[in-house]
């Protein structure tokens, strides 16, 4: 199961562009920060923010081996992922946001050249 996840990842990987490939590595860190600038501009007008928190639940029954190497009816247990809101400090997640938008500035400035030398059509004479 495991390896097919994983090759089927690397064949939607190969779909891509190699400038497609360049553009996203060299804009990652700024993308990263695009969303937890949209996240904490939500979270302002909001009120309050949401936190993911496992919750155990038990999905039903599985087929288990028994110390003797017979085979046993066990529970399946997983986690589930709840969203739960919680409060917010306006004050800090305005400073936070202010950060954010200082290494947006700064990550822009940043990621120029690299997207730059990504889209420059390849195998021209220079």
């Amino acid at each position: 199961m495991v390896r097919a996840l994983v090759l089927s990842c690397l064949c939607l990987a190969a779909c891509a562009s190699p400038e497609d490939r360049c553009l996203r590595r060299a804009t990652a860190d700024l993308r990263t920060v695009n969303a937890l600038i949209a996240e904490t501009e939500v979270n302002i007008a909001r009120g309050y923010a949401y936190v993911l928190e496992p919750s155990p639940v038990q999905i039903g029954f599985d087929i288990c081996t028994g110390g003797g190497g017979g085979f046993l009816f066990c529970t399946g247990d997983t986690n589930r992922v709840q969203r739960r809101a919680v409060a917010i400090d306006a004050a800090e997640e305005g400073r936070k946001l202010a950060s954010l938008r200082a290494k947006q500035a700064e990550l822009q400035t940043a990621t120029a050249g690299p997207v730059q030398a990504c889209q420059a059509p390849v195998g021209t004479p220079g």
